[in-house]
């Protein structure tokens, strides 16, 4: 893995090392903002929006809806028996308000935004709860966070015995991130900060007491982050060309498992 550097293309225009982590198989953007709210004070910047933004906005949400009832079907595989779920880094509350429709005593929780005030029946305003949930999910947050070992420290702590622990990732060792070199759109500096491998997850996953179960793409992703990377890129027929590329992208995958973005099924091991 070697370093690289990527602008941030939505804010700042800065730009940004991603510097190989000496223990994991993963990046590290350097240097880390002192303060990151900013980079988050975007229009287009649309991971924790409620209300319709235009045709971009529309496509974010639609595809979101589709992987919302994915990721529900898969939480039904590994944890049948529904109890407390947390969603850590629940943005504005979709997935949670979906797994409590579907049985679940589900809360969310985002470390940015904190809305736990406005949503008291989606929200709560602090997750520490020793032997709690008998699942947490993390969808596209982990990445976001300066000390992803604090988080899962912390699961384990929440989860009951046997608990499940999900994962969303993008993976940087992907298709279509060797394609798109430092234009990837998920690089997506400095909003992410930890840019990860199937196998770096899964090793610092295993060192604070996770047992790895299983993984799961995301296949609708590798279209809406070519779209992006195409956009980044300014060139022409973009949609046509994301269409071709994020093909090719889940083609590859079916064959070698590097999915643009990943899902991990974790069990409290210890």
């Amino acid at each position: 893995m070697k370093k690289r550097q990527c602008k941030d293309h939505l804010v700042s225009g800065q730009l940004f090392e991603l510097v190989p982590h000496t223990k994991y198989a993963a990046f590290l953007t350097h240097p880390i903002p002192k303060q990151l709210e900013p980079y988050y004070d975007h229009p287009d910047y649309i991971s924790h929006q409620q209300e319709s933004q235009g045709f971009f906005y529309a496509l974010y949400g639609f595809l979101r809806r589709l992987n919302i009832t994915y990721k529900l079907k898969l939480l039904n595989r590994f944890a049948p028996e529904k109890g407390n779920l947390l969603d850590f880094g629940a943005g504005a509350g979709a997935f949670v308000q979906a797994a409590q429709n579907k049985g679940w005593a589900a809360k969310g929780y985002d470390p940015l935004i904190h809305q736990g005030k406005q949503k008291e029946n989606l929200f709560v305003s602090d997750w520490v709860k020793l032997q709690h949930y008998h699942c947490i999910t993390a969808w596209h947050v982990l990445e976001h966070l300066p000390s992803p070992q604090d988080f899962l420290k912390q699961a384990h702590a929440s989860l009951t015995q046997n608990g499940v622990l999900v994962i969303a990732l993008p993976n940087c060792a992907s298709w279509d991130a060797q394609h798109y070199q430092a234009d990837w759109a998920a690089y997506d500096v400095p909003r992410h900060l930890w840019h990860f491998t199937p196998n770096g997850i899964k090793e610092m996953a295993n060192e604070f007491g996770f047992e790895f179960v299983q993984q799961r793409p995301l296949h609708m992703d590798a279209y809406y982050i070519a779209l992006l990377s195409e956009k980044i890129q300014k060139n022409p027929f973009p949609w046509l060309r994301a269409l071709i590329n994020g093909t090719r992208s889940n083609c590859k995958a079916n064959r070698t498992g590097m999915y643009s973005s990943l899902i991990y099924v974790f069990k409290k091991a210890k």
